[in-house]
């Protein structure tokens, strides 16, 4: 029989507290991203997830949908990351092995995890605008997740 989905489906990503600790501590936003998408990864199964930024995205974008068709991954979700006044800060995709739609209980995760990626992009912005280091100054892209969070310095 079909289970219906009750209206306290959870909405909070599993380590959502420290994630909100990261982004607030200004904790550089590749690692920050990196452990939204893993959160959203782990806690819906079998699905990969991959923000990207507006310049990036264009041609990333292509690279992942063919790299994804290749290994025979569909597109799960793709889901505008906006600002409270509704600019784009970037796309939040995540792919699955085999065609489906998302859950109301997986939209509900994705839409927090979404919402959690454009407050680090935004922190992210208003750092950069505000005078303080350019991402590319901050060496967080070749570390691992398993080094831990690189400083904001």
């Amino acid at each position: 029989m079909y289970r219906q989905e009750s209206d306290t489906i959870q909405t909070q990503l599993v380590g959502e507290g420290h994630l909100l600790e990261l982004i607030s501590a200004g904790t550089a936003l590749p690692y920050v991203l990196d452990k939204i998408c893993t959160a959203l990864d782990v806690q819906v199964g079998s699905v990969v997830s991959v923000v990207l930024l507006p310049e990036d995205e264009e041609h990333l974008l292509r690279t992942i949908a063919k790299t994804a068709l290749r290994f025979g991954l569909s597109v799960f979700c793709c889901a505008a990351i906006l600002s409270p006044s509704e600019e784009l800060l970037g796309t939040f995709e995540t792919y699955c092995c085999f065609p489906r739609n998302p859950t109301l209980r997986e939209s509900k995760l994705i839409d927090r995890a979404t919402h959690l990626a454009a407050l680090a992009i935004q922190g992210h912005n208003h750092e950069r605008d505000s005078g303080g280091l350019p991402l590319s100054q901050k060496g967080a892209m070749g570390r691992s997740s398993q080094e831990g969070p690189p400083s904001k310095n």
